[in-house]
């Protein structure tokens, strides 16, 4: 066992004793036009003005920078046409039980209202949204994702919403689910229609965390050097990192895989994200350069301005977390142990993700890919053996490491160095090899990390650990060689930065190792979280797909994941499209056949795992593979996850 030292609360001193400049500059954001009395509900939409006395900006919608005006076609009224002040009716049912509602001519109850209306061919109502893409200047007709309107009615909508809105021949219809797709098939020589391609090539903002922070702007062209990043910074970025320390901010000018690694680090940080397309080429941001801001990322605006020096150093004295205490170690279990045996008290000796996993395959019906776990004790073994940390204590007292990120930038590689240097044990690559060939010998496989000091609540450490491929037949020396990787990178910076903001002693960390063979005839892989981060109101699952060979967790360079959202709230699923993959030209990557039996699976792990981990903990993140010539779900990895659902909103 590692001697215990107290580095964590003497970086974290640091971090926090920021230099606070004046700095001159002008308010980034966009005016917003004269705010206009409101109006309960209109027949029609003559003109813009009207439009604005009905239109809300949804603190809750998926995409940014956008109006959206509900309606409600009522067809026992020789079909008239509600518009509805949609900040005070955010859902069809309350206008519909305040104003439509009499005697002869009732209102169900909302439930009922909902699964009849939005599917029965003999509804009263036909219902939907128009959507005004405010930076691509789309407008859109939207249906719930589950309304079964057939392509002739969704036609007949169409022209009698566009008779009644100003805007005319712009309006398009939008279909959010594949169920409406196929019931557009006879109409769509006859009806303009918009795609998800299209509105994500309109995307010029996007909120991924909200929140107000302050730091000094740092414009960043070109890669970052995370050896140069501190935590009074305000990054702007041209290319996503694989990974990022501590900051006080983060703006890309590329758009993020919204469950990629960068997102889930800030989101488990607090730390605002944003992406903001052309954040590189503002002349009033480069003036800002290096001076003191105040960032607030909404959900539906942004500001940057200059910050005031004491409302920066009250917001910095809140900034810092709590510490967080990773399970503490067993060093005497050295077994090779099935990945399939383990449970969540097992963390202690398999580390977090192994132990997890393991808990995840005593689900009935999930299918996990197997595998076993090297125990944390063969990393304590080679470290003691390498003597990489005999100076741990010291060295991260020193002044000089305390203070200079550069100086740890080396003395960090100096360990890894030497870890991956030292030989290692000749018996326990045996071991490693022989279960390897008895297990899958054709197959390649991929050693993981699982320490102690990740997918825990309130500390996931997303992407700060490697995990290492080896090829089918890997001879010893590519065991051992992987073997050591996975083990140094306890100790890359940005692990070590992100540890040390939340006060986790690094002596108490050990790295396990989840040895996994491939699953073979994987489809497509993907990253869900088990609730919906747009808002409570309507429970659900977010998914993101990627083909074999895109990421879903890694940097952006503006590639898009394909995004859906499954919503639980009522008796069946309902499934809307959010994106399309830019790697699939157009095409679906999971069809409503995929999401059917991933959404069971992921029910199954939000109930067995939410009762089961402390904290703050409200959904799970599931890693997942679609594989084979049934397209079943693999389970990969859960681990807790918390969704804030506190909204900023930018004025």
């Amino acid at each position: 066992m590692l001697s215990a030292h107290r580095p964590a609360s003497l970086l974290l001193a640091c971090l926090l004793a920021l230099a606070l400049p004046n700095s001159p500059g002008a308010e980034a954001k966009e005016p917003r036009p004269a705010k206009l009395k409101r109006l309960d509900s209109a027949h029609t939409i003559p003109d813009e003005a009207t439009w604005r006395r009905l239109a809300a900006r949804t603190e809750s919608s998926a995409f940014a920078r956008t109006e959206s005006v509900k309606f409600l076609l009522d067809l026992e009224s020789r079909r008239r046409l509600w518009f509805t002040d949609t900040e005070r009716y955010p859902y069809h049912y309350y206008f519909a039980i305040e104003r439509l509602s009499g005697p002869g001519r009732p209102v169900k109850e909302h439930d009922l209202f909902n699964s009849f209306e939005y599917r029965d061919a003999g509804r009263r109502f036909e219902m939907g949204t128009i959507t005004h893409y405010l930076d691509s200047g789309l407008w859109t007709l939207e249906l719930s994702s589950s309304d079964t309107l057939s392509g002739e009615r969704i036609l007949r909508l169409y022209e009698t919403l566009r008779a009644a809105l100003w805007i005319g021949d712009r309006l398009r219809f939008r279909p959010l689910s594949d169920l409406q797709e196929r019931n557009l098939a006879a109409v769509r020589d006859r009806l303009p229609l918009a795609n998800t391609e299209e509105v994500f090539a309109g995307i010029r903002y996007q909120p991924l965390t909200t929140g107000r922070t302050f730091g000094h702007l740092r414009i960043v062209r070109g890669p970052l050097d995370v050896a140069t990043v501190r935590a009074d910074q305000i990054l702007v970025l041209e290319q996503l990192p694989e990974e990022i320390p501590v900051n006080a901010g983060v703006i890309s000018a590329e758009l993020q895989a919204p469950l990629g690694h960068i997102a889930i680090l800030c989101a488990n940080r607090g730390t605002p994200n944003m992406a903001l397309r052309e954040a590189l080429n503002r002349p009033d941001w480069a003036a800002l350069d290096g001076q003191l801001v105040e960032l607030v990322v909404g959900s539906q605006e942004f500001s940057l301005r200059p910050a005031d020096p004491a409302e920066a150093q009250a917001h910095w004295a809140k900034r810092r977390p709590k510490s967080i205490k990773v399970p503490q170690l067993d060093p005497a279990e050295t077994r090779l142990l099935d990945v399939n045996s383990l449970r969540l008290k097992d963390t202690r000796f398999a580390g977090a993700k192994a132990a997890q996993l393991g808990e995840a395959s005593r689900i009935k019906g999930l299918v996990t890919p197997g595998g076993f776990v090297i125990p944390v004790a063969h990393y304590l073994a080679q470290v003691r053996a390498s003597r990489a940390l005999d100076d741990l204590p010291a060295r991260t007292a020193a002044a000089d490491f305390i203070a200079d990120s550069k100086v740890r930038a080396q003395w960090l590689q100096q360990v890894r160095t030497t870890i991956e240097a030292h030989p290692v044990d000749p018996q326990l690559v045996q071991q490693v090899a022989e279960r390897i060939r008895a297990t899958a010998p054709g197959s390649r496989w991929i050693l993981r990390s699982s320490t102690n000091a990740e997918d825990l609540a309130g500390f996931t450490g997303a992407g700060l650990y490697r995990s290492i491929r080896i090829k089918a037949g890997a001879s010893d020396a590519d065991i051992a060689t992987a073997l050591r990787g996975v083990w140094a990178s306890v100790w890359q910076q940005g692990a070590f930065e992100e540890r040390a903001w939340h006060g986790v002693d690094h002596a108490a960390v050990a790295m396990a190792v989840l040895v996994q063979p491939f699953v073979d005839g994987a489809v497509a892989n993907g990253v869900a979280i088990t609730a919906n981060p747009f808002t409570e109101d309507r429970p659900g699952f977010l998914i993101n797909a990627q083909v074999l060979g895109g990421s879903v967790t890694g940097a952006g360079g503006n590639e898009i994941p394909e995004q859906h959202m499954i919503y639980t709230f009522t008796d069946q699923f309902e499934f809307e499209v959010l994106s399309r993959s830019s790697r699939s030209g157009g095409q679906p990557l999971l069809t409503e056949a995929d999401l059917q039996k991933l959404a069971p699976a992921l029910q199954k792990l939000h109930s067995h795992f939410l009762w089961r981990w402390p904290g703050s903990a409200n959904a799970v993140d599931a890693e997942f593979l679609i594989a084979g010539e049934d397209r079943h779900v693999v389970i990969l990895q859960a681990r807790p996850y918390t969704v804030s659902y506190k909204r900023l909103k930018v004025e």
